[in-house]
């Protein structure tokens, strides 16, 4: 039993670790990460105003 669950364990990460280096060489994970860090800059920068303002 145990040597199933390694066997498993290893085929996930292998999985996990193929599929993680396709979506970050197709340029996706670049785009989401610019979208994601142009929300929090308008985030950071709407909350510095209404500090500014109160």
């Amino acid at each position: 039993m145990k040597n199933r669950d390694g066997i498993l364990a290893s085929l996930a990460l292998a999985l996990s670790v193929t599929l993680m280096a396709a979506l970050v060489g197709t340029g996706v994970y670049a785009n989401a990460a610019a979208g994601e860090a142009a929300g929090y800059s308008a985030l950071f920068h709407v909350v510095a105003t209404n500090r500014v303002q109160q």
